[in-house]
């Protein structure tokens, strides 16, 4: 049976304090705090973190997150799953000061040891025939992850599938396409999902959901077609640290460009407050290994927990406000 929040909560502050008093230090009265299904603990200038339970993959943008809005100095994240805590403490070494990621053994702390780093993969060339299906919608072809993808300013509206194109906006519309528009040429199926997009993903649209779902894309495709707009000369999307599973959670926009002196620059587009932002960059940090970094918000998004994050990044950054292509 499902623990209650209220309990799952109170064992995971219980847990936290053994771990903290059990590594050395005196807790006195300082009570810890839930953090989504995680506990946190702020004591002497550092932050203790016990991972998110359920979700154990964003729990180091959370720490940092918590750190920056209370301009602590240290951070440690305890995790129980050992492939969490590898992840974690890839992401770390892309940040200076590096947050001290352990993994739990019972009642003890031992430092997680990196996963290794994955090498920028080439992907395979786009199919001739999926080109020219894209090309006659109007559609923009983008590999990620060894995938094509077809997409209209940044949402995907059909990907190859084992030399099969699927149509539809997300897994569940391509799977309700696939049933209901069977017997119709996927041409004219994907000419009327760009079509639908397209009607709703313009500016000054609205709050239909064909409009905000991934803008942080949205805004990496107006940057691929002027990359003037952050002072670079070119521009090519590249794959994100972590393959992002669905279209509804916010999860950055990566690219790769050279400025003008020749620099090899890495650009995040993100909105709003991002858990995910400054982990999957200090990722691609160590994996690409930049002279710079652009992060690339909407002037709203420019929030100091957001620049206090992004400062722990391991390379130099600047934080660059540019005006949604929505607004």
């Amino acid at each position: 049976m499902p623990l209650e929040p209220e309990r799952r909560a109170e064992l995971q502050a219980i847990k936290l304090r053994a771990l903290v008093t059990e590594a050395g230090h005196d807790l006195g009265q300082t009570p810890p705090e839930t953090l989504g299904q995680g506990s946190a603990l702020v004591l002497d200038g550092c932050c203790w973190l016990l991972a998110d339970t359920e979700r154990p993959e964003i729990s180091l943008g959370q720490g940092i997150l918590l750190a920056a809005s209370r301009s602590l100095s240290q951070l440690h994240v305890l995790f129980d799953d050992p492939q969490s805590a590898a992840k974690a403490a890839c992401q770390a070494q892309g940040l200076n000061p590096s947050p001290t990621i352990s993994l739990i053994t019972e009642r003890t702390l031992a430092p997680a040891t990196p996963e290794p780093t994955e090498p920028a993969v080439t992907p395979p060339p786009c199919p001739e025939d999926f080109a020219n299906l894209c090309s006659g919608a109007g559609v923009e072809t983008v590999v990620e992850h060894g995938m094509w993808r077809g997409e209209i300013l940044g949402l995907e509206v059909a990907r190859l599938v084992d030399g099969i194109t699927e149509v539809g906006v997300g897994r569940f519309d391509r799977e309700a396409s696939a049933l209901l528009h069977s017997d119709q040429p996927t041409s004219e199926a994907l000419a009327a999902a760009a079509d639908q997009v397209r009607s709703q993903r313009h500016p000054g649209a609205g709050a239909h959901p064909l409009a905000t779902l991934v803008r942080e894309r949205w805004l990496r495709h107006t940057l691929l077609a002027d990359p003037s707009l952050v002072g670079l000369n070119d521009l090519v999307a590249i794959d994100p640290a972590t393959e992002r599973t669905n279209l509804r959670d916010p999860a950055p926009a990566f690219a790769w460009g050279t400025d003008p002196a020749g620099q090899n620059v890495l650009v995040a587009c993100s909105t709003g407050v991002d858990v995910n932002l400054t982990p999957q960059t200090a990722e691609l940090i160590v994996r690409h290994q930049p002279d710079q970094v652009i992060v690339v918000v909407p002037p709203r998004d420019q929030l100091p927990v957001v620049e206090k994050s992004i400062q722990l990044l391991a390379a130099p950054t600047n934080l660059v406000p540019l005006q949604g292509p929505w607004t």
